[in-house]
């Protein structure tokens, strides 16, 4: 019984990250495919691409930035 208590609180902490990766890794896609169809509808190649993928990477920051610092609150 001891076990599944420590089991079960073991997984309560690791809830916040374990979607995580997914998380970031989602975002991260959708800003530079954004960015690639952009580039190719407006013929701006690569720097829509390039902008995009630049401010998908702060919103990852600030994600890991805000999980983070909520966690060791």
């Amino acid at each position: 019984m001891g076990q599944m208590s420590s089991w079960q609180s073991g997984l309560r902490d690791a809830s916040p990250y374990l979607s995580l990766g997914m998380q970031l890794g989602m975002t991260m896609a959708v800003f530079a495919v954004g960015g690639y169809l952009l580039d190719r509808l407006l013929g701006t190649t690569p720097w829509l691409i390039l902008v995009c993928s630049v401010i998908g990477m702060v919103c990852v920051f600030v994600r890991l930035f805000y999980i983070t610092s909520h966690r060791e609150k």
